[in-house]
């Protein structure tokens, strides 16, 4: 029966996926019809949030009329109708929107405004805003200018608990200390707003960020701990159930009704049923349901990795612990705590690998030490809300408690990050891994619990040979004889060191499965930064970078480069070659030096006639402080790594650049026939001196095939000369859509396509990933 169930619930899931993307197609279709037009949006106001001078509203059932020509050819005859869109404004940015306090969850309000899409990811490793969004079902955003609230229908109850959250926010962050605010408003009401980010990305580093959601260990000291209250006050399990159901319910709602809550909400909400009707919980048929429930509504939730871990760790206590303790055997408290962890581990590592790129090594071990502390938080953090409202002195008392246990916290974080390997940057493994890793997952669990089976059954025919013995006494010698060869079984089952010794292996060498792979052969990523350059060569195991900055992404280290280089596997940047100082070239790169722990450059080239530039001056003591080789390169210098040659051509020591521009390394890399130039903001001047400065060696230009165009695109490089004495085939062009520079200039494109050349365009196609064997080129765009 089981398989025509599996099976029609599988069609079901399909044909529910396949509806619900063809609805988001049409609100995608409408809400592009209606970006960059200034728009009046008529909706319902569904959530209100306000934080550091930042007002945010969610807007449902809208309907969004033009105020505007709808230019590029674009015109229209009716309003659109979209769903759902994110409004936010900063207060003191404009006089025309009202207070956030006047909008009541059910009021009516008019915005007026421009729409804009979420920005999908353009690079590997980059966070997806257009696909986490679309997981909450929200459209777009507008940024308001103009509002007005027109009437409706307050909703009481939603507003209630809106209120009342807003209220117990003020309370914490009016008693508490403003690094342990953040932390009781994240654990407790669930705003990450005030969290600090420093703290955010040390309890992520050290595996330990899943304290600052609410979850089902949230949940389930708040609301089993109700629960117990009332059924100590003389409620029966119907009242006490119903009365705890209704608060979770409310508190859920309260915090934001995130998947992780719904999950939590509706197991907890099972489990009080169960104990009302006298039935036995089942915590996997609990988790289904939640699961159901949300994936029903949100078919793209599946995708997200909050939902996967979340999920992943409730199935692990569920199916895969009662293996692993049944293996190691019941009743030794350390080792079923270390089960605990390692069993939610196995099972969520490729989630986080695919979601985090990087392993922290001591996270089982920390979360043994965090996890039962936490509440001590909780209350902490409940207390500061409550006592605060009414007096300062009474809610700082009540903070004092987790005070203490999130300095703890910290300590222990920043004790774990000074022991050796701390972090293991393991990068976004290949589907195929992840694969093959969960079956040999499977395999191991189901030879675990072959090996209890096989221990049981000797278990019990030992029992049953001393009862025959106690039975027969006239068969002493036989049933001794029987006996012996029983126990013998038995005592030949694996002891528990050997046992335990065997499971740590397994959880050492398993996750070996998914370490990044060298690269076979030569792999070129031409990064999309918007405004500016940033290439990644590979090959084996070892990496070089060309350049890494922009203008138009002011945090592109942070969102861009680190997420896109740990989404490689790549921990170690044997070279870094900076082609200039300008900061369209550099930002990401100190950002790396300054910032970024867990990337090490080992060596730091800089060209030789930049020597007196303040920015590389300033690039090469952040450098030095990290303990980076630091080396001015001229024309002749030679590189070698993994078989990838890089040759500078210019400048030399003698070159008398006319500005930073004219400083710009040009660099050949070689691999096997492969042949590419990189000429980083160089103009048509710089490209005729080196055609002199080579004209003795011609053959060095004519066989390069792929050119990173220099300067962006502009129209002073990139010359008919410099081109014909190329022998370019491909060639990359780096800039940001709509920038203000008119990159790439029509004269080059054209220059580019008189000749025949292929060009890829970042703004266009996102990041650019070129493969050579060194015989055959392929190429490959993020956005294709």
């Amino acid at each position: 029966m089981w398989l025509p169930v599996f099976l029609l619930f599988v069609l079901l899931g399909m044909g529910r996926a396949g509806d619900t993307k063809q609805k988001w197609e049409m609100r995608e279709r409408a809400c592009m019809d209606m970006a960059g037009i200034f728009s009046e949006l008529h909706g319902r106001v569904s959530a209100v949030e306000e934080s550091e001078g930042k007002v945010q509203i969610t807007l449902e059932e809208n309907v969004v009329r033009p105020l505007a020509g709808g230019g590029e050819g674009r015109s229209f005859s009716m309003s659109r109708q979209i769903p759902c869109v994110l409004v936010s404004w900063k207060t003191d940015a404009t006089e025309d929107m009202p207070d956030a306090r006047d909008f009541k969850i059910g009021s009516n309000v008019t915005v007026r405004g421009k729409l804009e899409l979420f920005a999908r990811a353009r690079n590997p490793g980059e966070f997806d805003s257009r696909s986490y969004y679309r997981g909450q079902g929200v459209d777009c955003r507008m940024y308001g200018e103009e509002a007005e609230i027109s009437g409706g229908d307050v909703s009481p109850l939603p507003e209630l608990l809106r209120q009342i959250r807003e209220k117990a926010k003020q309370n914490i962050m009016r008693s508490a200390a403003a690094e342990d605010a953040g932390i009781f408003s994240a654990a407790v009401l669930g705003d990450k707003k005030a969290l600090d980010s420093e703290i955010r990305d040390l309890y992520q580093k050290n595996g330990i960020a899943h304290l600052l959601a609410i979850s089902g260990l949230h949940l389930s000291i708040i609301g089993m701990g109700g629960y117990k209250l009332l059924r100590k006050a003389g409620l029966g399990y119907k009242g006490a159930g119903l009365a705890g159901t209704a608060f979770i319910f409310c508190y859920g709602a309260m915090t934001g009704g995130s998947p992780s809550v719904v999950r939590a909400v509706v197991m907890m909400s099972t489990g009080f049923l169960a104990s009302y009707l006298g039935r036995t919980y089942d915590l996997l048929s609990a988790l289904s349901l939640a699961l159901l429930m949300l994936v029903w509504e949100t078919p793209e939730l599946l995708t997200q990795g909050g939902v996967q871990l979340s999920f992943g760790a409730v199935f692990a206590v569920g199916s895969v612990l009662p293996v692993i303790q049944d293996y190691l055997g019941k009743g030794r408290k350390i080792l079923g705590a270390l089960a605990v962890s390692a069993a939610i581990q196995l099972v969520t590592l490729p989630v986080i690998l695919w979601d985090f790129f990087q392993f922290p090594v001591y996270g089982i071990f920390l979360n043994l030490l965090v996890i039962p502390l936490m509440g001590g938080v909780i209350c902490s953090g409940i207390g500061t809300a409550l006592l605060g409202g009414i007096s300062y002195k009474a809610g700082a008392l009540a903070a004092g408690t987790g005070h203490y246990i999130l300095r703890f916290y910290g300590w222990l974080c920043h004790g774990t990050e000074r022991l050796p390997y701390h972090t293991l940057v393991m990068g976004r493994s290949a589907a195929a891994a992840v694969i093959l890793y969960y079956m040999v997952l499977l395999v191991v669990l189901i030879g675990m619990k072959r090996a209890v089976g096989k221990r049981d059954e000797a278990e019990k025919k030992r029992e049953e040979v001393k009862e025959k013995q106690e039975v027969k006494e006239r068969e002493e010698v036989k049933g001794g004889i029987e006996g012996d060869e029983i126990i013998g079984m038995a005592e030949k089952s694996r002891p528990i060191w050997l046992r335990t010794a065997l499971f740590f292996c397994i959880c050492v060498f398993l996750p070996c499965i998914l370490m990044p792979r060298p690269v076979d052969g030569m792999e070129i990523l031409f990064l999309d930064v918007g405004q500016g350059d940033g290439i990644l060569l590979r090959s084996g195991r070892g990496a070089m970078l060309i350049d890494g900055g922009s203008t138009s992404e002011k945090k592109l280290g942070e969102y861009r480069l680190e997420p896109c280089l740990k989404s490689c596997g790549v921990s170690v940047i044997e070279y870094a070659f900076v082609s200039h100082g300008d900061l369209d070239h550099i930002s990401g790169v100190r950002y790396l030096l300054e910032s970024c722990e867990e990337i090490e450059i080992r060596n730091l080239l800089l060209p030789c006639q930049g020597r007196e530039d303040d920015a590389l001056l300033s690039l090469a003591e952040l450098a030095r402080a990290r303990g980076t080789k630091v080396s001015l390169i001229e024309a002749g210098d030679s590189f070698y790594m993994e078989g990838i040659g890089v040759t500078c051509l210019y400048p030399g020591i003698s070159d008398l650049p006319a500005d930073k521009n004219e400083e710009s390394e040009v660099l050949k890399v070689d691999y096997g026939n492969c042949h590419i130039l990189f000429t980083g903001d160089m103009s048509g001047e710089g490209e005729l001196r080196l055609l002199s400065a080579l004209s003795e060696k011609p053959g060095v230009l004519s066989e390069i095939q792929i050119l990173k165009t220099a300067h962006h695109g502009s129209r002073f490089s990139s010359g008919e000369t410099f081109l014909d004495a190329l022998g370019v085939k491909w060639a990359v062009i780096s800039y940001a859509e709509g920038n203000s520079y008119g990159h790439p200039h029509k004269e080059v494109l054209e220059r580019l396509g008189d000749r025949s050349v292929k060009i890829y365009g970042t703004a266009e196609r996102g990041a650019i990933t070129m493969k050579t064997d060194g015989k055959r080129v392929r190429w490959k765009a993020f956005l294709d």
